[in-house]
């Protein structure tokens, strides 16, 4: 029978006073913006289409979203960096119940900030400036200038696993496994809200290339060393899946905030899908919003129109390159869309599967 309930927290005794700077350093919470905070800036967006620098930059994609919204495009988010923790979180989970994403490609860190607030932790604004090795003693990490509970993510490592342990043996693509997680914080009475249970209640996928370089991939590790012919996650299920993916959304777009694995898989699906044997379309439109150059010739800096002599993007791609920080400049993008009623649901999650394609 499954047990649709949280684990036990894991116990540390701390002295008096280390407790004392514990509750001192975990007590403002990061304040997530939400679809509410987003009134009123349609005029400023529009404003800034027509300036100059970064400013129209934003316009014009917020204004290309738009319009590729209206016309049925499916979208594909890559979403990369610590934006969950950072206060985006709660703005995702209202993007993907409005209709606004069809497909989500990830690290697998932002799904630890995820379970982590669906446990009804909080994610904490750094108010002092205090050494890392006094933080490490104190068992509190750091994400730049904010701060989370060691022991509370170790709680998300020990949920995963159990998760893990209530599943058949087997081999599970990261989208299989990430739509039961959300099947499972459906039927937890306790559970806060998640993008996790968003994405599962609206048939948006879940990728995660890089699976096991989070509180995830310790989960599932955690699993296996206990328990005989524990699940895997199956890396090469998981390109036969968004290789289906690419093939059932027809036209599609991609939003990429930051870069990293999720930006290259999100792109490369397109090729993975003509080299499985789909016949599909390359992404027609792409926006990006990153601080990284591409003078290095890195990827997350490399820009989309780099990605048409790859054979990724169509080689009339509408392109927006936005050079900025995302918690920034995400909320002022998804503004001008956030009252948009889009009619079609892809719900590609009901329809992906890894049967191989049938020969034409």
């Amino acid at each position: 029978m499954t047990d649709f309930s949280f684990p036990e927290k894991p116990n540390y005794n701390f002295t008096k006073e280390q407790t004392l700077e514990r509750k001192k350093l975990l007590k403002n919470k990061v304040e997530h913006i939400k679809f509410k905070d987003l009134k009123n800036t349609n005029e400023l967006i529009e404003a800034y289409s027509k300036s100059s620098f970064q400013a129209r930059k934003i316009g014009e994609g917020a204004k290309l979203y738009k319009k590729e919204l209206n016309r049925g495009t499916t979208i594909i988010w890559s979403l990369a960096g610590s934006i969950f923790s950072a206060g985006l979180r709660e703005l995702v989970i209202d993007s993907v119940r409005k209709n606004l994403v069809d497909c989500l490609v990830c690290t697998g860190a932002l799904f630890e900030q995820d379970m982590l607030e669906a446990l009804g932790y909080n994610h904490y604004v750094q108010t002092e400036e205090i050494e890392d090795k006094t933080l490490q003693n104190l068992l509190i990490d750091r994400i730049y200038d904010h701060l989370l509970d060691e022991i509370e993510l170790q709680h998300v490592d020990e949920t995963y696993k159990k998760i893990a342990k209530q599943m058949d043996s087997g081999n599970y693509s990261s989208r299989e496994f990430m739509e039961y997680c959300g099947k499972w914080l459906s039927n937890v009475k306790d559970a806060n809200d998640s993008v996790i249970l968003a994405a599962y209640e609206m048939n948006v996928p879940i990728f995660i290339p890089a699976i096991n370089d989070c509180s995830i991939g310790i989960g599932l590790a955690m699993n296996q060393s206990e328990v005989k012919n524990g699940i895997s996650i199956d890396s090469i299920k998981d390109l036969r899946e968004i290789a289906k993916m690419k093939d059932l959304c027809g036209d599609s777009g991609i939003v990429i905030v930051g870069g990293g694995v999720p930006k290259n898989y999100s792109q490369d699906s397109v090729v993975m899908a003509e080299m499985l044997g789909y016949k599909v379309k390359k992404h027609r439109f792409g926006i990006q919003i990153s601080t990284a150059d591409p003078r290095d010739g890195g990827l997350s800096g490399s820009t989309l129109k780099e990605a048409i002599s790859w054979g990724k993007n169509d080689e009339d791609m509408d392109e927006v390159m936005i050079w900025g920080e995302a918690s920034v400049y995400f909320p002022l993008l998804i503004s001008y869309i956030s009252d948009l009623k889009r009619s079609n649901k892809k719900e590609l999650n009901k329809h992906i599967n890894t049967n191989l394609p049938e020969e034409n």
